[in-house]
């Protein structure tokens, strides 16, 4: 049976190409071998573009789901 990645597991790989983020390997709580990964600081720079990207997204679409009531109306 062939095993398909999906799409989770390319993800830590290509945000570790880009530099956005460093991975390790180390014990679990568990005891068992784990990757773990960290955001760099090219990645906390690259989240707060993206988040602010998001917000401005969010709210565009809040105002034309619930719109401000017209004054004199």
């Amino acid at each position: 049976m062939d095993r398909d990645p999906g799409s989770l597991y390319p993800a830590p790989y290509r945000l570790e190409a880009k530099g956005w983020i460093d991975a390790s390997w180390e014990l679990s709580e568990k005891g068992k071998r784990a990757r773990f990964y960290c955001l760099t600081r090219l990645g906390r720079k690259q989240l707060a573009t993206v988040r602010s990207r998001w917000e401005a997204i969010s709210r565009a679409i809040g105002l034309i789901l619930d719109p401000a009531p017209e004054e004199g109306k």
